[in-house]
């Protein structure tokens, strides 16, 4: 914790000190603190509260002072824990607590487009897609079942860049997103969800 801590004030340094720098041609790095909701299926059926503990980051290189492309990867973890009742099984009637926990590790190719790269405040939309690493572990009482692997995810996403200085092309980032995450076990269809996410882009070269 203490280095994780350590390394993220040296991010923020970083970011407030950087130059003025166009973004064409420039590699940049965001880091964002991610809260994401789960909807469709997912929502009442494995968890249905937010969860805190998320983070995404992205690595993008500026192929014009509007259009930037490159990987973006991501993390969640939901966790919810349902009072104890029976449930029925294939071995019979239980009475249990039944407890989901999920992660998710969406690995994604990412285009983001600025509509006005010279404005103070610099509204963007953007859109992922590639492959989301899922854990599903399930605890009825002492008896336990999961699922992993490898499925498909797509996140279309708009925000907002403010950048430390004129011209810069390091910025405080707030958005939104959807996340498209396909996943089948049980009667659940999807692990879809939507998110808020704000952190920082700063330039590496």
């Amino acid at each position: 914790m203490k280095t994780f801590k350590i390394f993220i004030l040296t991010i923020l340094c970083a970011g407030f000190g950087l130059p003025a720098i166009a973004q064409q041609h420039k590699l940049t790095m965001n880091i964002n603190y991610a809260v994401n909701t789960p909807t469709g299926s997912f929502k009442p059926d494995i968890v249905n509260k937010t969860s805190f503990r998320g983070w995404n980051a992205n690595l993008l290189y500026g192929v014009t002072d509007q259009l930037s492309l490159g990987l973006e990867a991501g993390f969640n973890d939901y966790y919810q824990k349902y009072p104890r009742q029976v449930y029925n099984t294939k071995g019979g009637a239980v009475s249990a607590v039944l407890s989901n926990s999920i992660q998710t590790v969406p690995v994604m190719f990412k285009g983001r487009f600025n509509l006005a790269p010279s404005a103070m405040v610099q509204p963007y939309v953007g859109a992922g897609v590639g492959g989301n690493f899922v854990s599903y572990n399930q605890y009825l009482g002492e008896f336990a079942s999961s699922k992993s692997g490898v499925y498909f995810a797509a996140s279309p996403e708009a925000g907002i860049a403010i950048p430390f200085r004129k011209h810069g092309a390091s910025a405080f980032t707030l958005g939104g997103r959807y996340n498209i995450m396909p996943f089948s076990y049980g009667d659940n269809k999807n692990l879809n969800n939507w998110g808020l996410y704000a952190g920082i882009k700063f330039a590496l070269k």
